[in-house]
């Protein structure tokens, strides 16, 4: 089996799996796809490499969210070029590209946060100082967009776990490393009671394309709901 699964497409869109098969991730691999496809978006998938504290290329070991570790041999060229190669495919054409780094969360979550209804956390970079990956409004938009598609989504608490903040973090690929304006991501925590099982992805990745597709054509958002935050 191929370690890195990647796709072109038609929309700029890229949607990136970075431990797609693995612990709290498992079945992200699958719903990365059945999203993209409903999207015809572009998509990097991680199907081999574990996740470790260290890259050993020869035990497939390497932590796909780390830039560090994205940026080493072999790993580099298996799943940072094609992200790195798809943006600037799809910014030739378009003025924005956008990224959405999908993960998964597990239902303790749900727990922590007192409301069983939680479906995922989107992280946009929120923290002390703020490193937004994408425009606050869209992250406001594309929250809104996913309550109006059936996903309960919070957003990621400033410099928590979830805000897709830190340096490592694949999330600022294109603020910390390769600052790029034109990309606006997103780092996605989805509960596992949405990725259970390929009945529920092909639901959830129905209302996550439904928002994703929605938000190509927002150019603003003027909504007045405050986002729970965790």
């Amino acid at each position: 089996m191929e370690r890195v699964s990647i796709k072109s497409g038609k929309v700029p869109i890229i949607l990136v799996s970075p431990h797609g098969f693995q612990g709290n991730d498992e079945n992200t691999a699958m719903l990365t796809e059945m999203t993209s496809l409903l999207l015809n978006s572009y998509y990097v998938i991680n199907r081999g490499w574990e996740r470790d504290a260290k890259v050993d290329i020869f035990k497939d070991k390497a932590n796909c969210n780390s830039v560090n570790h994205c940026m080493e041999d072999v790993v580099r060229e298996e799943f940072l070029e094609p992200i790195i190669n798809f943006k600037n495919r799809i910014l030739k054409t378009n003025s924005l590209c956008y990224i959405y780094y999908i993960h998964g969360m597990a239902s303790i979550h749900r727990t922590i946060v007192a409301n069983p209804k939680l479906d995922l956390v989107v992280g946009w970079g929120d923290g002390n100082p703020a490193s937004p990956s994408c425009d606050p409004w869209r992250a406001n938009a594309f929250c809104s967009l996913l309550w109006s598609a059936d996903i309960e989504a919070y957003q990621g608490k400033p410099g928590g776990a979830m805000a897709g903040w830190a340096r490592d973090n694949m999330n600022q690929l294109f603020r910390k490393w390769y600052f790029e304006n034109k990309v606006q991501s997103m780092q996605l925590e989805i509960i596992w009671e949405k990725r259970k099982d390929k009945g529920t992805c092909a639901l959830t990745a129905a209302q996550l394309a439904e928002a994703m597709q929605e938000m190509l054509n927002k150019n603003h958002y003027r909504g007045i709901r405050e986002f729970k935050k965790y």
